[in-house]
């Protein structure tokens, strides 16, 4: 694995080349907040790429950035200074009804808590995110059924979620990250709430679920011990982000 000492990477304004590859850049990202009439920096001047088609694992301790960043690259957020793009479109442009649609396009979400709808069957969770994508009631039924059987659930599509685990819960949220075949996946602490055995086993079907479905996956953690030798890493300490690079 790679020294997570090493200094962060500045990057040059890229070519169209270099923003064809990535589906993310930051440049000069500050983001700052108030509390208390004290005002603090959660993110520093980050300078990063995250790659189409790989995982990149944001990596970190807690309170040291890690949802800060996600927020921003998800356009939750916006940054006090610096750039951000993703899938070559300047997202600090768009308006929150056009930043709202971007994202319910191009970007699904797998939290920790899960966050699925406790009265829902496992199908209808999955189908959900697909209402407003002008699907028939056909399309929504058979999209979800097949990311639920490539996510290992296809007999359980009746179930309630009370009647599975904590694994098969996270399993619905990857199949429902994936219905709207987004370019990015983003993953907050996914394991955080499961056994060790168990968050092996939902790490590495991100792992096959990004070979499979070529979507790029930013798995954001505290945890050193999920980290894979495959992907990229942005360690984050003190909201100072590193851009270390391919893990090894």
């Amino acid at each position: 694995m790679n020294d997570l000492s090493q200094p962060a990477i500045k990057l040059p304004i890229a070519p169209q080349k270099y923003v064809d590859e990535n589906i993310a850049v930051f440049r000069g990202v500050v983001k700052k907040y108030n509390m208390d009439g004290y005002q603090f920096t959660a993110i520093k001047d980050a300078n990063c790429a995250i790659p189409r088609g790989e995982i990149t694992y944001v990596y970190g301790p807690s309170g040291s950035g890690k949802t800060t960043f996600l927020n921003m690259l998800s356009m939750l957020d916006k940054p006090d200074a610096g750039e951000i793009s993703l899938l070559g479109k300047d997202v600090l442009t768009m308006s929150d009804n056009e930043a709202a649609d971007f994202r319910s396009r191009h970007i699904g979400f797998i939290f920790q808590s899960f966050n699925l709808i406790p009265v829902l069957s496992v199908r209808e969770n999955v189908e959900f995110p697909l209402l407003r994508h002008g699907l028939s009631r056909k399309e929504r039924r058979e999209k979800a059924e097949h990311y639920l059987e490539a996510v290992g659930l296809k007999d359980y599509l009746g179930r309630r979620l009370g009647a599975i685990s904590g694994g098969q819960r996270q399993r619905v949220a990857i199949a429902r990250a994936l219905v709207t075949t987004p370019s990015l996946v983003i993953a907050d602490e996914p394991t955080a709430n499961l056994d060790s055995a168990t968050s092996d086993e939902i790490m590495n079907l991100m792992l096959e679920m990004r070979r499979k479905f070529d979507t790029s996956f930013v798995i954001c953690t505290h945890n050193e011990n999920l980290l894979r030798d495959t992907g990229r890493l942005i360690h984050i300490v003190d909201g100072e982000l590193q851009d270390i690079g391919g893990l090894q």
